[in-house]
């Protein structure tokens, strides 16, 4: 598993990035013995980093639905000086597409790809 991190331009400290194509690997079948593990470095970088937000895989999930072909996943820590947070980025074809945020580390906006709010769209017509 490859998991790179890279001195921030989206917050404080450094950023965990996640390829697009080793995220896909590690949701395959033959890759998902390494699933575990992009979990725990994701949870490890936001206790590290004091985080008020643990990420989980859906959350990455979200992420990986905004980018297109190429791109990476990007965990980035946030401070307001008295309380640290992570908000999730997919960067991809030169965008950054916030998907996770926050202003103040207590209250998240979520950013749901076009995938995704087709979904439901989809059950609530079903209901």
């Amino acid at each position: 598993m490859k998991i790179e991190y890279v001195t921030s331009s989206l917050g404080i400290g450094t950023e965990l990035h996640i390829s697009a194509a080793e995220y896909k690997r590690v949701n395959s079948e033959s890759g998902f013995n390494d699933h575990a593990n992009m979990l725990f470095a994701v949870r490890a970088y936001a206790i590290a980093n004091e985080s008020t937000k643990i990420y989980r895989s859906r959350d990455l999930e979200e992420a990986y639905r905004h980018i297109k072909k190429n791109g990476t996943i990007v965990l980035a820590t946030k401070t307001d000086g008295m309380v640290n947070w992570c908000e999730l980025y997919a960067v991809t074809e030169g965008d950054i597409i916030p998907v996770i945020t926050s202003n103040d580390g207590s209250e998240f906006t979520i950013n749901f790809s076009n995938k995704t709010i087709r979904e439901k769209n989809r059950i609530r017509k079903e209901e």
